[in-house]
C-alpha cells in the first residue's frame, strides 16, 4: 500500500511539473510572437512622441504649455531613450529657472535624478539631490525626493558589492524608504510596491509573494512599465524559494510587458537569457540577450550596455560553440541523407525490373492459356502446369503489394527526414554569417514537390490494385455527396484517408502522419464523411474494406 501511494505521489508530481513547463513553453512562444511584434509596438510610440513634439511647434506657446509639454516627452523617453529624456529634462530645467518657478525646479531635479540613477550616474544624482530643498516641497514632490533617494543608495549598494560600503548605503536607502512609508497612504499600491520590497529583504517569501500578487493580478494596469517590474520582483521572489518554473513564467511576463510598452532600459530580457543559458537551452538565451543588448544600444545608457557586455559574450559563445556542433551533426545527416536517396533510387531501380518480370508472366500464363484450348488432350498436364503458374502469380502478386507497401513506406521516411533536415537547418543557422544556407532553408518547393510526388505515386499504385474504388465509394453516399477528384486529380484528401483505411491503415495517428495533417483534421473528416453515408455509421468502415477484389489490368 505504502509503494502505491508513493508511485501515486510521484505520479501526481510529475504531472504537475509537465504541466508547469507546458505553460511556460507557451509563454516563451508568446515571447517570440511579442518580439517579432517589436516594430509595431515601436511605431505606436513614435506616433505618439512625433503628436506631443508636434505642440511644441504651435505659434503660440506658454512657458507654462512648454514646460508640461517637454515633461510629457521625458515622461516617454524615460524607458525609452536616455539621451533624448535627458535633452527634455534639461529643457525643462532652463525654463524653469528663467522663470523661476520653485516647484518646477524641484520637480524637474527629481525628473533628472530618476534618469540619472537608472543609467548608474549616481554620484550626480545624488548631487542633484542635494541641491533640492527639502523644507519647501509639498507632499507629491516629497513622495519623489524620497523614492529618488532610496533608489540612488539601493544601485550604490549593488555597485558597491563590498563590505565596507555596501552596508552603509543600504542603511541610507532603508532611511528613505522608512521615510517614504511613513507619507504614502497604507492602501495605496505605492505603499504596497516598498512593502513587499521589505518582507523580500527581511525573508518573509510569503508575505512578499501574496503582497505582490494581490498588485500584479488586482491593481496594477497590465501593458504598463510599473507592471513590468512587479512582475520582475515577483520572479524574484519565486527564485528565492527555488521555483524556477513560476520564477521563469513572471520573467517571461515581465519582458513581455516591456517589449508591449516599449521599456528599451529594461533588465527582465536579460536574467531570462540568464536562465535559460543555465537551463542549457543556449539557442533561445544568445537571441534573448541579443535583443537585450540592441535595447541597451538603443536606449543609448553606458552603464546598462556593460552590464549586459559583460553577459553577452558568455552566451554568445557558448552558442557558437553549439553551432559549431550542429554544423558537424548537420554534416553527418547530410552524408547519411544521400546515402540513404541512393539506397532509395537502387530498390526503386530493382522495383523497376521485378515489375517488368511479372509483367513478361503475365504475358506468359496468356500464352498458355491460348496453349491451352488448342491442345485438348494434353488438359491434365498444363491445367497443372496453370494452377502452377496462378500459385506463382498469386506469389508474385503479394511480392508486388509488399514492394509498393516498402516503396511507399520508404518515401514516407525519406520525405520525414528531408522535412526535418529542412526544419533542423532553417532553426539552427539563423545567423547572419549563414545567410545563403537559410534561403536554402527557407524554400519549401522542394518538400512540396516531392509530397505531391509521393501522394500521386499512392494514388496510382493504389487505383492499379483497386481501379473501381472511387465509384464502388461513392455509392456508398447519398446523393449529391459523391466525392469527385478535381481534374488532374486521382484521389482527393477524403478518398485517400479511406483508400489507407481499404489498405488496412485505420489509425488515425498514422493516417495523420502519412498524409501531414493534424489527428483532429483526420477525425474531422472521417467524421463528415460517415455522415454523407446511405449505411449504418458503426458500419461504414466495414463496408469499405469490401471494397472490390484485386483487378488484374495488365
Amino acid at each position: 500500500m505504502r509503494k502505491a501511494f508513493l508511485f501515486v505521489g510521484i505520479f501526481v508530481t510529475f504531472l504537475g511539473w509537465a504541466n508547469a513547463q507546458t505553460k511556460v513553453d507557451a509563454l516563451l512562444n508568446e515571447l517570440d510572437r511579442i518580439i517579432a511584434d517589436r516594430p509595431t509596438y515601436i511605431e505606436v510610440k513614435e506616433d505618439k512622441i512625433q503628436g506631443i513634439r508636434q505642440k511644441l511647434k504651435a505659434a503660440q506657446i506658454s512657458a507654462s504649455e512648454t514646460y508640461l509639454i517637454n515633461n510629457d516627452l521625458f515622461q516617454e523617453y524615460k524607458v525609452y531613450r536616455f539621451d533624448s529624456a535627458l535633452h527634455y529634462v534639461y529643457a525643462n530645467l532652463q525654463l524653469s529657472e528663467a522663470a523661476q518657478n520653485s516647484t518646477w525646479i524641484e520637480e524637474t531635479k527629481l525628473n533628472l535624478s530618476s534618469i540619472l540613477t537608472s543609467t548608474g550616474m549616481y554620484k550626480e544624482s545624488i548631487e542633484n539631490l542635494k541641491s533640492i530643498d527639502t523644507e519647501t516641497l509639498h507632499n507629491s514632490l516629497m513622495e519623489r525626493y524620497y523614492v529618488e533617494s532610496k533608489l540612488v543608495y539601493e544601485g550604490l549598494h549593488q555597485y558597491a558589492l563590498d563590505n565596507k560600503f555596501g552596508p552603509k548605503y543600504l542603511v541610507k536607502a532603508k532611511a528613505y524608504q522608512d521615510s517614504l512609508l511613513s507619507i504614502l497612504d497604507p492602501g495605496s499600491n505605492d505603499y504596497l510596491l516598498e512593502k513587499g520590497l521589505i518582507y523580500l529583504q527581511e525573508g518573509d517569501l510569503q508575505k512578499a509573494q501574496e503582497t505582490y500578487q494581490d498588485l500584479c493580478f488586482n491593481r496594477l494596469e497590465p501593458a504598463t512599465s510599473i507592471y513590468a517590474k512587479a512582475t520582475a520582483t515577483l520572479a524574484s521572489i519565486y527564485a528565492e524559494k527555488g521555483e524556477k518554473d513560476l520564477q521563469k513564467r513572471y520573467l517571461i511576463e515581465s519582458a513581455m510587458t516591456d517589449i508591449q510598452a516599449v521599456v528599451k532600459e529594461n533588465l527582465s530580457l536579460t536574467s531570462l537569457a540568464v536562465e535559460l543559458y543555465q537551463e542549457e537551452e543556449i539557442e533561445r538565451a544568445n537571441r534573448y540577450i541579443e535583443y537585450a543588448l540592441a535595447d541597451a544600444n538603443f536606449y543609448n545608457a553606458r552603464q546598462r550596455k556593460v552590464e549586459i557586455s559583460k553577459i553577452y559574450p558568455i552566451i554568445n559563445d557558448a552558442y557558437q560553440l553549439k553551432e559549431k556542433k550542429q554544423k558537424d551533426t548537420l554534416r553527418f545527416y547530410l552524408g547519411f541523407i544521400t546515402a540513404i536517396s541512393v539506397l532509395l533510387i537502387v530498390a526503386l531501380v530493382a522495383i523497376y525490373f521485378q515489375m517488368q518480370k511479372l509483367s513478361r508472366a503475365r504475358q506468359n500464363l496468356h500464352e498458355l492459356n491460348q496453349a491451352l484450348q488448342q491442345v485438348n488432350h494434353r488438359l491434365n498436364e498444363s491445367n497443372q502446369k496453370l494452377n502452377e503458374s496462378n500459385e506463382k502469380l498469386k506469389e508474385a502478386n503479394f511480392i508486388k503489394e509488399e514492394y509498393i507497401g516498402h516503396f511507399l513506406n520508404q518515401c514516407s521516411v525519406y520525405i520525414d527526414k528531408l522535412e526535418s533536415y529542412q526544419k533542423v537547418v532553417r532553426k539552427k543557422v539563423m545567423t547572419k554569417e549563414l545567410n545563403a544556407l537559410i534561403k536554402m532553408t527557407e524554400s519549401k518547393s522542394f518538400l512540396e514537390s516531392e509530397l505531391k510526388e509521393f501522394y500521386s505515386n499512392f494514388d496510382r499504385a493504389f487505383l492499379r490494385l483497386y481501379p473501381n474504388f472511387v465509384e464502388e465509394f461513392n455509392s456508398l453516399l447519398g446523393d449529391g455527396q459523391q466525392i469527385l477528384p478535381k481534374k488532374g486529380e486521382l484521389l482527393t484528401t477524403e478518398l485517400r484517408i479511406f483508400a489507407l483505411i481499404r489498405l488496412g491503415i485505420s489509425d488515425s495517428y498514422k493516417i495523420a502522419h502519412f498524409l501531414r495533417y493534424s489527428v483532429n483534421t483526420i477525425y474531422n473528416y472521417r467524421a463528415q464523411i460517415k455522415n454523407k453515408s446511405t449505411v449504418e455509421r458503426d458500419h461504414f468502415e466495414n463496408h469499405v474494406m469490401s471494397i472490390g477484389a484485386f483487378y488484374n489490368d495488365n
